[in-house]
C-alpha cells in the first residue's frame, strides 16, 4: 500500500502502557477461539435483514485539525467517565476509577513524543497472502469472507440499532464472553442528541435473510460510551474523535462458543499490518468483507492512527487488529471510526482506553 503522508491531527493524551497480552483467555484483553459449539439466540426472530441503512463514518476536515487539545485535568478525567443506557431505558453514569484518574493525569502530562516503534510482522495467516483489504484508495481490493462460521470471523458481527429516523448498521467485535466493541457514534447520535435503541448483534452474518445469521441475533443488556464523546462535542466530529469508542454488553454469553478477539496497548507501536473485517454498505447486504493495509509509524498518534485500508459506511466500529506472532493471537489496536479524502482513521486503544474497556468487561 502507498504510504500515507498527510499530517496527523493534534493529539490529547499520550499512550504509555506496555504491550502486554494477558496469559489466560478469561482475562480482559486476551483472545479466545471459543469452544466451537453451535449457538442460537432465542430472540433471533427479532432480526429483519434489509431494514437498516449503514451508518456513515464521520468525515474529518481541516476544521477538525484545529480542535484544541484538552489541557484541564478535571475535564480530561471526567471525559473517561462511563455513560450508558440499559435495555429497559435506565441511564447509567459511573465516575472514572482512581486508577484510571491517575493514568489519565500521567498521560496528560507526558511529553508529546511521536511514535518510534519498530516494524512488526503482523500479517494474519487466515486472511491469505496478498489479500488487502470506500473510502477506497486505488483499486478496491477487499475480499469477501465466505465462511463466517469459523474463528475469527464468528467473533465479528453486524450491529444494528434504531434511531429516530429508522434503523442503522455498523460493524462490531466480540472481545469477551458478553462484551462487544464498536464505535460510540454507532450507539449515540450527536445529530439527535440521544441514544440509539434496540441494539442487536448478529455474529457471522452472511447474507440478506434471517437464515443467513448462522448463530442468530443477540439482544443487548446495556450500551456504553465515554462521557467525553457526549460532553466535549463542539458541533463538529473532530472535537470528540479521541472518545469515539463504544461497548455493548449482551444478555447472553456468546463468546464462550464463538470466541473473541484480544485487545491491548502497544506503547511502542510502529509499522504494522492492520486487518479490518466488517460489513461495508456498498457490498451485498449482510456480507462480511476483509481488508488489510500497512500502518506506518508516522501516522500513529497517541489517540488515533490513520491508514489506507478500504472502508465504506457500515464499516464504522470495525476492529483494526494485528496478528501477534509471539502469542499467536489477533490483538485489536484500534476501532475504525472516520474517513477523510486522504486516509481512514481508527481510535487507538491506548492505555486509558484499555483501562476504560476493562472496567466494562464481562
Amino acid at each position: 500500500m502507498t504510504k500515507l503522508t498527510n499530517a496527523m491531527i493534534a493529539s490529547v493524551l499520550l499512550s504509555t502502557a506496555i504491550w502486554t497480552v494477558p496469559a489466560f483467555a478469561a482475562d480482559p484483553g486476551s483472545a479466545s477461539a471459543g469452544n466451537g459449539e453451535s449457538m442460537r439466540d432465542v430472540t433471533s426472530g427479532d432480526f429483519t435483514p434489509g431494514r437498516a441503512k449503514p451508518i456513515a463514518p464521520p468525515k474529518l476536515t481541516d476544521e477538525d485539525s484545529r480542535a484544541a487539545p484538552l489541557a484541564d485535568e478535571a475535564t480530561a478525567v471526567k471525559s473517561y467517565g462511563i455513560v450508558g443506557r440499559s435495555a429497559d431505558g435506565k441511564e447509567i453514569k459511573i465516575e472514572p476509577s482512581e486508577a484510571l484518574r491517575e493514568l489519565i493525569i500521567k498521560q496528560l502530562n507526558a511529553p508529546a513524543d511521536g511514535a518510534d516503534g519498530a516494524q512488526r510482522e503482523t500479517d494474519d495467516p487466515d486472511l491469505g497472502e496478498g489479500e488487502a483489504g470506500r473510502q477506497v484508495f486505488g483499486p478496491d481490493d477487499r475480499v469477501q469472507v465466505k465462511n463466517t462460521k469459523t474463528y475469527p470471523f464468528s467473533a465479528i458481527g453486524y450491529l444494528e440499532a434504531k434511531s429516530k429516523t429508522g434503523f442503522g448498521s455498523c460493524s462490531a467485535t466480540l472481545i469477551g464472553p458478553r462484551t462487544v466493541l464498536t464505535a460510540a457514534h454507532c450507539l449515540y447520535s450527536h445529530e439527535d442528541k440521544d441514544w440509539l435503541a434496540d441494539y442487536l448483534f448478529v455474529p457471522g452474518l452472511n447474507g440478506s435473510t434471517a437464515d443467513d445469521a448462522p448463530f442468530g441475533a443477540f439482544a443487548y443488556e446495556s450500551a456504553y460510551v465515554l462521557q467525553g464523546f457526549i460532553d466535549n462535542y463542539q458541533g463538529y466530529y473532530g472535537s470528540v474523535i479521541p472518545w469515539d469508542l463504544g461497548i455493548v454488553t449482551l444478555k447472553q454469553d456468546v463468546g464462550t462458543n464463538l470466541g473473541w478477539l484480544g485487545y491491548a496497548n502497544y506503547d511502542d507501536l510502529g509499522d504494522f499490518t492492520a486487518n479490518l473485517v466488517g460489513y461495508p454498505g456498498d457490498k451485498p447486504m449482510g456480507t462480511m468483507w476483509k481488508a488489510s493495509c500497512e500502518v506506518h509509524a508516522e501516522n500513529i498518534g497517541p489517540e488515533y492512527f490513520q491508514y489506507d485500508c478500504d472502508t465504506f459506511p457500515g464499516s464504522s466500529g470495525s476492529s483494526v487488529y494485528a496478528y501477534d506472532n509471539n502469542s499467536k493471537q489477533r490483538i485489536i489496536t484500534g476501532v475504525n471510526v472516520a474517513e477523510s479524502p486522504d486516509a481512514n482513521t481508527a481510535v487507538r486503544l491506548n492505555a486509558a482506553n484499555i483501562q476504560w474497556i476493562n472496567s466494562l468487561y464481562k
